[in-house]
C-alpha cells in the first residue's frame, strides 16, 4: 500500500487526539483540493498494511486514528487490512475517515480501488465496503467542492460533506469547530499543515 505521510498526534482530524494517515493515490481529484500532491499513485516507497498497523499501535496518548487522502477507499483492501489488524490488537482504538465518495456511492459499490499485485483497478463492492464500515466510528464523506466552501461545518471542507457515525461512541456534540494545526518535525526542518485553513492561510502557502 500507498502512504503519502503520518502524523503522531492531531487534534484537528476528528474528536479527541489521534494520529492521522494520508493515503496516497486518488483518481477523484477535486479542483481545488488541498492535498493535490497524493493524487497521483506509487510516487513513493510501499508500506505493509501490517507495518502501518504496527506504527499506528506504537503511538501513545491517542485515543484513535484518522485515515485521509488521497482517498482510503481506492486502496480498499489494504484499508480493510489495516482496519483489522488495528482492532484485533486494540478493539476499543476509535478509527475515523476522510472519502471523497459519498456514502451512497460507497454502499452501492460504486468505487474502485487500486491493487498493489496487479497495479490494475478493480471494481468495488457493497460487501467490501460493509468490512469496512464495521470498523469505523465515523466517517467525513462527498467530494470537496471549492464553490461551496464552508467554515461552519466541523470536519467538513465544502457544504455538501456529511459527517456520519456507524458507532454510540462520537456524536456532534463531539466534534469541535474547524482549525488547523502546523505540525513542525523534531529536527524543525519540516512542518506539516493539517485541518482546515482559510483562504488566506492558503494563498500564504500556495505562493510562498
Amino acid at each position: 500500500m500507498y502512504v503519502h505521510g503520518k502524523v503522531p498526534r492531531s487534534e484537528v482530524n476528528g474528536p479527541g487526539r489521534r494520529i492521522v494517515i494520508w493515503f496516497q493515490g486518488c483518481s477523484l481529484a477535486c479542483p481545488g483540493c488541498w492535498n493535490p500532491e497524493t493524487h497521483s499513485f506509487a510516487t513513493n516507497e510501499p508500506i505493509t498494511p501490517e507495518a502501518l498497523a504496527e506504527w499506528i499501535l506504537s503511538c501513545r496518548d491517542v485515543e484513535g486514528v484518522t485515515f485521509s487522502g488521497g482517498e482510503p477507499f481506492q486502496q480498499a483492501l489494504a484499508l480493510l487490512r489495516v482496519c483489522s489488524l488495528i482492532k484485533q490488537a486494540s478493539p476499543d482504538f476509535s478509527i475515523g475517515i476522510f472519502s471523497g465518495y459519498t456514502l451512497g456511492e460507497l454502499e452501492a459499490g460504486r468505487f474502485q480501488y487500486h491493487q498493489d499485485e496487479d497495479a490494475q483497478w478493480h471494481r468495488g463492492s457493497p460487501e467490501l465496503f460493509q468490512k469496512i464500515r464495521r470498523y469505523l466510528d465515523f466517517g467525513i464523506f462527498g467530494r470537496f467542492s471549492k464553490r461551496l466552501l464552508t467554515r461552519d461545518l466541523p470536519l467538513c471542507g465544502s457544504s455538501n460533506q456529511q459527517v456520519r457515525f456507524f458507532s454510540d461512541r462520537y456524536s456532534l456534540a463531539d466534534l469541535r469547530p474547524q482549525a488547523v494545526e502546523i505540525l513542525i518535525s523534531e529536527d524543525g526542518r519540516e512542518a506539516t499543515f493539517t485541518g482546515f485553513p482559510t483562504s488566506e492561510l492558503l494563498t500564504v502557502l500556495t505562493q510562498g
